[in-house]
C-alpha cells in the first residue's frame, strides 16, 4: 500500500511537467464512449487540446494502476479521490500560463465490470444461485476480463466432480474439485495440483491452490487463452462452500450480479479560452 501511494505522489508530482510537455499519443489507452465539443478555435487549436487529452488520459490509466493495487474492494472510492487530487495539481498548474483546465470525475454507472457470486448462500452447493437450481450453467459469455475468481470447497462429494470449465473454441481450463480416499483434490486440466483432508481454496486469476492440511501449489491458469471465452459450471451438487467472481463480459441469469469496476469510465471535460469539450472514456488500467 506505501509503494502505491508513493507511486500516486510521483504521478501527480510529474502532472507539472507533463502539462508543460505534451507529446503526441494516439488514444491506446482509453476507449471514448461519448464526446461533446464548442470550440471558437482553429484547427491547430483542436489538433493540440487532443495531444493533452491524450495526455491526460494516459495518466489516468497510470492512476488508477496504482489506485488498484492487488485489491479491487474499495477501488472506485480511493480512484475518485486520486482523480480528485490529480485535476486539482493540473489546475494550479496551468493557472500560472493561462492553459487547458480539467475536470475529471468517476463515472461508475459507464465503468465495465460486474461481481456476483456462484453460491445462492455462503458454504452453499454450487449450483445456480438464480432461478430455479441447476448442476449444469453457464456463469458469463464473452467474457473479456476475468479480474477476482476465488473459489473455497469446504466440502466434496464423491460421483461426478464438481469442475470449472473456462475456455472457447480454441481451448479451455478445465479445474476439478474432487474427494479421494486421501480427502480432498484440486486437479487442473488432469494434473492434480493440491490435495489434503480438508478444504481447498483456489485462485484463478494467480493460478494458485491451497489445501489445508496437505500440499500447496500454484498452476497455469486461463490466461493463454484468447478472449472472449466462457465459464461454466458443471456438477455444481458435488462441492459447498463459497466463492468470489467478477468479470467483464455477458452475465447469464443463472446469476444475480451487481456493478463491480473494474475497466473505470472517467468523465473528463476540458476548458480553455477558445474550446470547451468533454468526454466520457472508458480507461485501460496501465499494469505496465
Amino acid at each position: 500500500m506505501v509503494a502505491n501511494e508513493r507511486g500516486q505522489l510521483l504521478l501527480i508530482g510529474g502532472v507539472a511537467i507533463a502539462i508543460v510537455v505534451f507529446s503526441t499519443i494516439l488514444f491506446a489507452h482509453s476507449l471514448a464512449v461519448t464526446d461533446g465539443i464548442t470550440t471558437t478555435g482553429s484547427a491547430d487549436t483542436i489538433e493540440r487540446s487532443a495531444d493533452r487529452e491524450a495526455s491526460v488520459e494516459r495518466d489516468l490509466g497510470r492512476l488508477a494502476a496504482e489506485t488498484r493495487g492487488d485489491d479491487l474492494d474499495g477501488f472506485e472510492g480511493r480512484y475518485e479521490n486520486a482523480l480528485q487530487n490529480y485535476t486539482r495539481t493540473h489546475n494550479r498548474v496551468v493557472a500560472s500560463s493561462g492553459g487547458t483546465y480539467l475536470n475529471a470525475t468517476l463515472n461508475e454507472s459507464a465503468s465495465s465490470g460486474k461481481e456476483a457470486n456462484l453460491t445462492r448462500s455462503s458454504n452453499n452447493k454450487f449450483q445456480s444461485p438464480s432461478g430455479p437450481s441447476k448442476n449444469d450453467w453457464t456463469v458469463v459469455e464473452n467474457v473479456t476480463r476475468i479480474a477476482v475468481f476465488n473459489i473455497t470447497a469446504d466440502k466434496v462429494f464423491g460421483g461426478p466432480a464438481f469442475t470449472v470449465i473456462v475456455g472457447n473454441s480454441d481451448g479451455e481450463l478445465t479445474l476439478t474439485i474432487d474427494s479421494t480416499g486421501s480427502g480432498n483434490s484440486v486437479i487442473v486440466n488432469g494434473t492434480t495440483q493440491c490435495s489434503g483432508p480438508g478444504t481447498v481454496r483456489v485462485d484463478l486469476v494467480t493460478g494458485s491452490c491451497t489445501a489445508v492440511g496437505g500440499i500447496n501449489s500454484s498452476f497455469d491458469s486461463y490466461h493463454n487463452l484468447k478472449s472472449p471465452y466462457s465459464v461454466e459450471i458443471k456438477n455444481g451438487n458435488k462441492a459447498k462452500g463459497k466463492s468470489q467472481f467478477a468479470a467483464v463480459g455477458n452475465f447469464t441469469s443463472n446469476v444475480s450480479a451487481s456493478s463491480y469496476t473494474i475497466v473505470p469510465a472517467v468523465d473528463t471535460t476540458y476548458d480553455t479560452p477558445s474550446a470547451s469539450y468533454n468526454r466520457t472514456v472508458l480507461v485501460e488500467v496501465d499494469d505496465g
